[in-house]
């Protein structure tokens, strides 16, 4: 419940938004740490980690999307940004597209770690 102030109202809501985010794009979040405990615990850490492998093509179908309309984003905040506002200065879309690309840089490293995680989850078997 809120108070009669409304920007903690509004910080609270930014702060679930962004942990719904965190949750539908983290990938680990799901994951345990097989580098702590006894050989057991860290051999069932891994077992845990194998039968939760199925949920990482979801977050990889989820990045791939969004690195997807970054790039239509970026090629369109490029062109609208064709002409600087003033000399040797930016204008605001093209500092909007090098963002969006900076997201795409961010997300395609993402989803290598994911694919890389994946894989030697599915092939390894200890």
């Amino acid at each position: 419940m809120c108070d009669s102030r409304t920007s903690i109202c509004i910080q609270f809501a930014s702060t679930d938004v962004l942990q719904v985010l965190f949750r539908f794009f983290a990938p680990f979040r799901l994951m345990k740490d097989v580098s702590r405990g006894s050989f057991e615990e860290r051999m069932a850490a891994y077992r845990h980690n194998r039968s939760m492998r199925s949920h990482l093509p979801a977050c990889m179908l989820r990045w791939a999307a969004s690195c997807s309309i970054a790039v239509l984003l970026t090629a369109y905040f490029d062109a609208l940004g064709g002409g600087a506002a003033a000399p040797g200065m930016p204008s605001v879309f093209v500092l909007l597209a090098a963002a969006c690309a900076t997201f795409i840089a961010c997300g395609v490293c993402v989803l290598f770690i994911t694919a890389y995680v994946y894989f030697y989850l599915a092939h390894n078997d200890l």
